[in-house]
């Protein structure tokens, strides 16, 4: 599979300030990751903590949140991940999910998911 970056506006929970971040379009990550320095100088908070298997195998409990972000013109509250400082900034699945967005690996971009109900 094809990998991209795409950028996003990330908003802390009142919509009064904003970071837009580049990510990368990850669809083997599950959520969307955010080096804690941002997410915690935007005021997220953490309300659980989850131990997710990380690319290379290994295992860490790291805390979630929710915020809103903003993605192709639509804004939605997703769950992020508090990474380390320095960490990848990633756009996972459960992201684009929320969006109705699936991935168009060749072309590097976002098309419209089919939605089963």
């Amino acid at each position: 599979m094809g990998f991209f970056y795409t950028d996003f506006t990330l908003w802390n929970p009142e919509m009064t300030d904003s970071r837009t971040l580049s990510a990368l379009v990850d669809t083997g990550a599950s959520y969307v990751q955010v080096p804690a320095p941002i997410l915690d100088e935007l005021g997220i908070r953490r309300v659980r903590s989850r131990t997710f298997t990380l690319a290379d195998g290994s295992k860490r409990e790291l805390s979630m949140g929710l915020a809103p972000i903003e993605l192709e013109d639509d804004t939605a509250e997703v769950y992020v991940i508090f990474g380390d400082e320095g960490s990848s900034i990633l756009l996972g699945a459960f992201a684009l999910e929320v969006f109705a967005l699936a991935v168009d690996a060749k072309n590097r971009r976002f098309i419209p998911a089919d939605l089963p109900l």
